[in-house]
C-alpha cells in the first residue's frame, strides 16, 4: 500500500476542516423579506349637508289704489274785504284837546303770514295822520296792523295788531306786548316835550261801502312813567 504523500494529506485535512466549520451545509442568502403594510382603504363618509328650509317671500299685496303723497299747497282765500287807499277825516279829542284832521286809511292784502304775534291777519290796515314822532300835534296818529303798511317805518313787516274782517267791516285791535316797539303812536299836544303814546288797548273799526268810509278809533295809549295813560277818541268819515 502506497503511503499517501504528505502534501495530499495536508490538503485533504484542510478540506475536511473547512467542511466541518461550515457544518457540511451549504447556506444560501435568503432574499430580504419585504413586508408591505396593509393598505387601509378608507371609505369616504358622505356627511349630509345641512339644508336650510327654503324661505319663500311672497310679494306684498297692496289693497286698494296706491296712495301717492303730493305736496299740498294751501292757498289763502281772499278775505272779501275791499282794499285800497282812502282819504278820510278824523274828528275827536285826545287828552281833553279837540281836533279835526285829514288822514289816510289804507287797506292792503295780508303783508306777513309768518312771525305774527297772533293769528294771520286777513288784511292789513293802517290809519295815518301827520307825523307824531317828528311833528307832535293834537290828534296826530300812526296806527296800523303791520309796520309794512305804515310809511317810513324802520321795522320791516312787523305784526303790530290783530285784525278781524267781516265783508266790508274791519276791526283792528292793538297787541299790548308789542306796543313798546313804537310802531304805533299818537300825540296830544304840539309841545317839543309832548309824550308819544303807544296804543295798548281799544280798537279801530271801519266799514267800507264802495268809496264811502265810516267808522271810529277808540284807543288807550301809554306814555311811560311820567305821562301815564291817555285816551284817543275820534270818528272817521270819507
Amino acid at each position: 500500500m502506497t503511503a499517501s504523500h504528505p502534501r495530499y494529506l495536508i490538503a485533504a485535512l484542510a478540506a475536511g476542516l473547512l467542511l466541518a466549520g461550515c457544518g457540511g451545509v451549504r447556506q444560501e442568502a435568503s432574499p430580504a423579506s419585504t413586508t408591505e403594510a396593509p393598505t387601509t382603504s378608507e371609505t369616504p363618509t358622505d356627511t349630509p349637508a345641512t339644508t336650510e328650509p327654503e324661505t319663500t317671500t311672497e310679494p306684498e299685496t297692496t289693497t286698494g289704489a296706491e296712495t301717492t303723497e303730493e305736496e299740498t299747497t294751501t292757498e289763502e282765500e281772499p278775505s272779501g274785504s275791499p282794499t285800497g287807499s282812502y282819504d278820510v277825516t278824523i274828528s275827536g279829542s285826545v287828552e281833553g284837546r279837540s281836533f279835526r284832521r285829514s288822514a289816510t286809511l289804507r287797506v292792503v292784502e295780508t303783508i306777513s303770514s309768518t312771525g305774527t304775534t297772533n293769528d294771520v291777519n286777513p288784511v292789513d290796515v293802517c290809519l295815518v295822520s301827520g307825523n307824531p314822532a317828528a311833528q307832535p300835534q293834537p290828534g296826530a296818529i300812526r296806527f296800523g296792523s303791520n309796520s309794512g303798511c305804515l310809511p317810513g317805518t324802520a321795522a320791516a313787516d312787523l305784526d303790530l295788531a290783530e285784525v278781524g274782517a267781516d265783508g266790508g267791516t274791519i276791526t283792528v285791535e292793538p297787541v299790548e306786548n308789542i306796543a313798546a316797539t313804537g310802531g304805533n303812536l299818537f300825540t296830544a299836544s304840539t309841545s317839543v316835550a309832548a309824550c308819544p303814546y303807544y296804543p295798548v288797548s281799544g280798537r279801530l273799526r271801519v266799514t267800507i261801502d264802495g268809496g264811502d268810509v265810516s267808522g271810529s278809533v277808540e284807543v288807550t295809549g301809554y306814555g311811560g312813567a311820567f305821562c301815564g295813560n291817555t285816551s284817543y277818541e275820534a270818528t272817521i268819515s270819507g
